[in-house]
């Protein structure tokens, strides 16, 4: 085994060495010439070893900090970065970033000091604007004008500015003819016209500037040639939860962005605002000719005309918080992204258009999939969204912007219906039927005619049912997002079966049907299934609301219902959150929805163990609503052993769904490690539903006879197959708490798991089973051997895991912290 694992290690280190040798992504040349601390040494080998480790970049064209910063599990796994992207990162649809140009100092700084027009946009901001005003005036820099244009305020701001101007005379104040509101494009480009300055610099009306503001930036000015953008650190204030929705974006700008010049590269990070808030830009005034600013989202000015800069020129930044961002809720919609994050997609294309950009291949892909599909009518479109239209193309405005406005293609194709009822398709923000036409057909997935709102499984005789127990005892909605037999479902509805044994009613609502509504139906447990939950939610369905409303406590069961905390704001019930997910669907979570604002909606928030809160804690800035709720399970009834089987044999089982996840593939290659004479004396049995092919195929295919995949299993079939097993094996790359691990243990089995799961914490290898980092083949063959070689202790093994399930995860200890943490809170 030690000689497999060293030739597997030398081949690696091979393969990793000559990939990055020949990659256009490390620049040999360039890395001495950068770092001439290191001698005269080979540079690949100097960046594999240590370099990486010291932040020390390959190229120009590859960032080692922000590859590490953008991707958070490459840095927990403590991986070479340009190593993963070539063999991961890149298949995968990542990133990588350049280190930004330096830009090139002048020979000698010089003491330019250039006239600075500061324009203010003024509306009804009263309140903010003298402070605004007091900050701009207190500014170490004395060359300087102030232009402040007001946008038709009506709440006295043009008083206020009539007084610092009777102090003040570097200040002018402009209204737009007849003192009307025109909007923020306009006032912008009354302000330049009035402005005298070489270089335009911005305070947005309620931000706040540090006092040596322009004095910075005109240093960068003296020190860099050609200088024409500047952008600072911003520092936020203001109300809480706004002041926590943005810090990630401001930290991940900061990380992003190199002091000195930046070369940006529009193409590859199309939606990526590299200037936070007009209060932190400077811009020579001549940049600004020839711009277009007709921009189809106003509040978004300051973005589309960066977009146009930025495309030929460099952004200087420096790491220094000169402006205070004050957060708060902006009733003229300024700084309101989420009421325009629909026209996100329509907005960049249009800008892309204005700059000459190439339509990318993904958008044409799709024109051609709409140009194809029966379920798109032109003619419909036209007639029934004229006035969204313009004069652009239907089929362009659906693909875009239009289905994310509630736009259907057809009468024979309601968007809401289809993303409602695979709510998958509308979390990972995709247009329903480009989903339908490349995939749903083929999974033969339903198209919903217009007229499907009318669909709502939840009657008014379910709220009098409801109410009636309400007058004898609590009431418990338990909301699932399916019924399948994977372990989720089936915590909750033990969960379910323990608050019934405690005289408390619960009702399950799931989003999908599932094989576990059999099981539920005969636990006498009130059912509903509401696939167009989300549609009905969204239209605010009176009798949904009512019903909503009649409960003492609401949970959340998975991160896959989470988003549902949106519609509940009207609801009165306590809100509690059951996390049950890992690393991987956080990765995915944050890409589409802002899980801080959703978790700050709960009142409290449970993982199902200490791994899976460790990716929830990041997201939950109040950590007293944070908690650990272990799940419980039946006392499972030893069955017979199957007396036909070969009892000579050491059986392992691995039960889980067929996905990279679960750890199949790592099992499978595992296998090439053991000899021949150890593979001859054991058995492999792989159970459950193939959700991907390629884990499936490589399953089916492969070529040792002592792996037997035996399909899904119902519940009662897969205790009966533990019962003549002698280990379970989970080497899942992430799995928060494997119930089918707990289910072993609870029959006397010993586990070996991956240290991403749930279990691990419970484990102490060759006590109570083993654990074996992630994604190792070579470590999970060592502890399969280990089992062969000791089989004997198999029993004594078997007994240790059954003390973790019987302090930790009975149905007693379950039903005592349910009513503790659930119940009486």
């Amino acid at each position: 085994m030690k000689i497999f694992k060293k030739i597997k290690k030398s081949f690696v280190k091979k393969v990793v060495y000559y990939s990055i040798s020949n990659s256009r992504l490390f620049d040999k040349k360039w890395y001495l010439s950068q770092y001439p601390e290191i001698g005269k040494v080979n540079p690949v080998k100097h960046y594999l070893k240590k370099g990486w480790l010291e932040g020390k970049n390959p190229s120009e064209k590859f960032s080692t900090s922000k590859y590490l910063y953008a991707y958070p599990d490459v840095q927990y796994r403590n991986m070479n970065p340009l190593e993963h992207y070539l063999f991961h990162g890149k298949k995968r649809g990542r990133l990588c970033f350049n280190v930004g140009q330096i830009g090139i100092e002048k020979t000698k700084k010089t003491d330019a000091r250039p006239l600075i027009s500061v324009i203010v946009a003024s509306y009804n901001y009263a309140e903010f604007l003298p402070q605004t005003l007091d900050s701009l005036l207190s500014q170490t820099y004395t060359n300087f004008e102030i232009v402040i244009v007001d946008d038709g305020s009506t709440d006295g701001s043009t008083d206020i500015i009539k007084r610092y101007l009777s102090e003040n005379n570097n200040i002018k104040l402009y209204t737009h003819p007849g003192n009307v509101n025109k909007g923020l494009p306009e006032t912008i480009r009354l302000g330049l016209a009035e402005s005298q300055g070489e270089f335009i610099a911005f305070c947005e009306s309620d931000d706040i500037w540090e006092s040596h503001h322009l004095e910075k930036k005109v240093d960068i000015i003296n020190r860099y040639q050609d200088v024409k953008i500047i952008s600072n650190n911003v520092a936020l204030f203001g109300e809480e939860k706004a002041v926590n929705a943005r810090k990630k974006y401001v930290e991940d700008l900061n990380a992003f962005l190199s002091v000195g010049g930046n070369k940006l590269d529009l193409g590859a990070h199309k939606e990526m605002n590299y200037i936070p808030t007009l209060s932190a830009v400077m811009i020579r005034k001549d940049v600004f000719q020839n711009l277009d600013y007709n921009t189809p989202i106003p509040a978004w000015i300051d973005f589309w005309l960066y977009r146009q800069m930025l495309k030929s020129e460099l952004l200087f930044y420096t790491a220094d918080k000169l402006t205070y961002w004050r957060q708060h809720n902006s009733f003229n919609g300024i700084s309101n992204v989420d009421k325009y994050a629909a026209e996100r997609d329509w907005f960049i294309y249009m800008n892309d258009l204005v700059n000459g950009f190439k339509v990318s291949r993904r958008i044409l892909k799709n024109l051609k999939i709409l140009k194809k599909s029966l379920l798109f009518d032109s003619t419909y479109y036209s007639e029934k969204y004229a006035g969204l239209l313009n004069g652009v193309d239907p089929m362009i405005h659906y693909l875009l912007v239009g289905w994310k406005k509630g736009c259907n293609p057809s009468a024979s194709f309601n968007n809401n219906a289809y993303l409602s009822n695979y709510v998958d398709v509308w979390l990972n923000n995709v247009n329903p039927l480009i989903h339908y036409e490349r995939y749903g057909k083929k999974q033969k997935l339903k198209a919903f005619p217009v007229g499907t709102e009318e669909l709502l499984e939840v009657q008014e005789s379910d709220i009098e049912i409801v109410k009636e127990w309400k007058k004898d005892t609590k009431t418990v909605l338990l909301i699932s997002h399916e019924l399948s037999l994977t372990g989720a479902p089936r915590a909750l509805v033990n969960m379910a079966i323990m608050l019934k044994k405690s005289g408390i009613r619960p009702v399950i609502l799931s989003l999908k049907h599932g094989p576990m509504e059999k099981e539920i139906a005969d636990l006498d447990i009130k059912l509903l299934v509401e696939p167009f939950l989300l549609m009905n939610c969204g239209l605010r369905h009176r009798a949904l609301f009512r019903f909503l409303s009649v409960f003492d406590v609401v949970v959340f069961n998975t991160l896959e219902t989470v988003w549902l905390i949106e519609h509940f704001s009207e609801i009165e019930a306590r809100k509690i959150c059951w996390l049950h997910e890992g690393r991987y669907s956080y990765m995915g979570w944050t890409r589409f929805k802002d899980l801080s604002m959703l978790f700050s909606k709960f009142d409290k928030i449970y993982a199902v163990g200490e791994y899976s809160k460790s990716f929830a804690d990041p997201y939950i800035f109040d950590k007293r609503k944070l908690g650990v709720l272990l799940y419980g399970i039946p006392d499972v009834e030893m069955k017979v052993a199957n007396k036909t089987l070969d009892n000579s044999k050491i059986k392992f089982l691995l039960p889980g769904t067929l996905s990279d996840r679960k750890g199949q593939l790592i099992l499978l290659q595992a296998l090439d490690f053991l000899s021949k004479k150890v593979r001859e004396q054991i058995e492999i049995y792989i159970a459950g539903a193939a959700i991907e092919k390629k884990v499936e195929k490589a399953i089916k295919h492969c070529r040792y006879s002592c792996v037997k995949y035996v399909g899904e299993l119902e519940h009662e079939q897969l205790l009966q197959l533990f019962a003549n097993v002698d280990i379970a094996l989970s080497p899942s790359l992430d799995d928060p708490m494997p119930i089918v691990c707990t289910e072993a243990m609870a029959l006397e089995k010993g586990v070996i798991v991956s240290e991403n799961t749930g279990t691990a914490s419970f484990i102490e290898n060759g006590k109570n089973g083993y654990k074996v980092p992630a994604g190792d083949p070579v470590a999970l063959a060592e502890a399969i051997e280990k089992m062969v070689l000791y089989k004997e202790k198999l029993p004594i093994l078997g007994k240790a895991a059954r003390k973790i399930y019987d302090e930790n995860f009975t149905m007693d200890i379950f039903e005592k912290n349910i009513e503790m943490l659930i119940i009486k809170g």
